[in-house]
């Protein structure tokens, strides 16, 4: 099992404006995720969509730096990168609207 370390401080993990994902919550409580890891059984696509939507949104996946072109003004934005996976709610979902449209 490979254990990704955050690329970027914590503070930057969860923003106070992040809301973790129903699914996220379900994998992550009570640490079923960890339990289902355990007990094995899963093929390594099931693993790997599973870590990757559950590291969506974080820092884990990189982080985006955007500084405002006025060299004076000290607003900066950080954005997480997501995990284009169909199996993930928020990517799969963007995914599948982009192809029926």
């Amino acid at each position: 099992m490979i254990i990704m370390k955050p690329a970027y401080p914590p503070l930057l993990q969860m923003s106070p404006a992040y809301t973790p994902r129903p699914l996220k919550n379900l994998f992550t409580a009570n640490q079923c995720w960890a339990h289902l890891l355990k007990e094995g059984g899963l093929r390594d696509i099931e693993v790997e969509s599973v870590t990757k939507m559950l590291a969506c949104g974080t820092s884990i996946l990189g982080v985006k730096h955007y500084t405002c072109g006025n060299h004076s003004c000290p607003h900066v934005k950080y954005l997480c990168n997501t995990c284009s996976c169909r199996a993930c709610p928020s990517c799969g979902k963007k995914a599948t609207d982009q192809w029926i449209a």
